[in-house]
C-alpha cells in the first residue's frame, strides 16, 4: 500500500491507497526559489527606495498577507495528492477542492497534448469522464508528470481516447467546457484581472503620493 510513483516533497504523510501519485518535486523547489528569489527582493526594494516612513508598515502588513498566502498555497501543493484504489479515486488538489470519486463512475480518459501560444510548447492533459459524460477530473502533466498520467491509464484500465494533434487551449475549452478549473473560466479570469488590476493601482497609487511627499 502507498505506492508512491511520484517523489513526495519533504516528509509527507503518506495516504492509504493502492497507488499514491504526487506533483512534480521540482515544481515544488521552483515555486520556492520564485517566491524568495524575485518576489520578496522586489517587495524590500519597492519598500526601501520608493516609499516614505509612514507607509512601511502598511505596506509591510500587505507583504506579510500575501506571505500567507504564498505558504498557504505552498502547504496546499505539498500536501497534494492522487490516491487510487479497488473503490475511490482521491485527488486532493492545490487551487481547487478535494475530491473523492467512485472508481465504477470514472468511464474513459481522454489524453491530449495542449498548448497557448505556441505549438512548439505543448503541455499533456489528462481528463476523466462517466458514462454520461459528466468531467470527473483533470491532471496536468506539468504538475504531476508524464509518468504520473500514464500510470494513471494503466491503473485505472477504461479506454483511452489519445489526441495525436496538439490541442490550443481554446479549442479544449470549447470541445471540454466543463473540464476547465474555476480560475480557467471568464469569471475566475476576471476575478484574478481584477484583483491585479488592484494590485498595480495601488503601487502606482504609492507611488505618486511618495513623489510628492518628497
Amino acid at each position: 500500500m502507498g505506492e508512491a510513483t511520484v517523489s513526495a516533497a519533504g516528509r509527507l504523510r503518506t495516504p492509504v491507497h493502492d497507488v499514491v501519485l504526487r506533483p512534480r518535486r521540482s515544481l515544488v523547489r521552483s515555486t520556492v526559489l520564485s517566491v524568495v528569489c524575485s518576489a520578496v527582493p522586489l517587495a524590500v526594494a519597492l519598500v526601501w527606495a520608493s516609499l516614505p516612513e509612514r507607509w512601511w508598515v502598511l505596506v509591510a502588513g500587505l507583504v506579510v498577507a500575501v506571505a500567507v498566502l504564498v505558504g498557504v498555497l505552498f502547504v496546499r501543493l505539498g500536501q497534494a495528492f492522487l490516491g487510487i484504489d479497488a473503490d475511490v479515486v482521491a485527488l486532493n488538489a492545490v487551487l481547487t477542492p478535494n475530491r473523492r470519486i467512485a472508481r465504477e463512475r470514472i468511464d474513459r480518459l481522454v489524453v491530449t497534448p495542449t498548448y497557448g501560444a505556441s505549438p512548439d510548447r505543448t503541455t499533456r492533459e489528462l481528463l476523466a469522464f462517466d458514462a454520461d459524460g459528466t468531467h470527473l477530473f483533470r491532471l496536468r502533466g506539468d504538475v504531476w508528470g508524464d509518468d504520473a498520467l500514464d500510470r494513471v491509464v494503466e491503473v485505472l484500465g477504461v479506454p483511452v481516447e489519445h489526441e495525436r494533434r496538439p490541442v490550443h487551449v481554446r479549442e479544449a475549452i470549447r470541445r471540454w467546457p466543463t473540464s476547465r478549473t474555476w480560475y480557467e473560466r471568464r469569471g475566475g479570469v476576471l476575478a484574478v484581472g481584477a484583483a491585479t488590476a488592484c494590485i498595480v493601482a495601488g503601487l502606482l497609487a504609492v507611488e505618486t503620493v511618495g513623489l510628492l511627499t518628497r
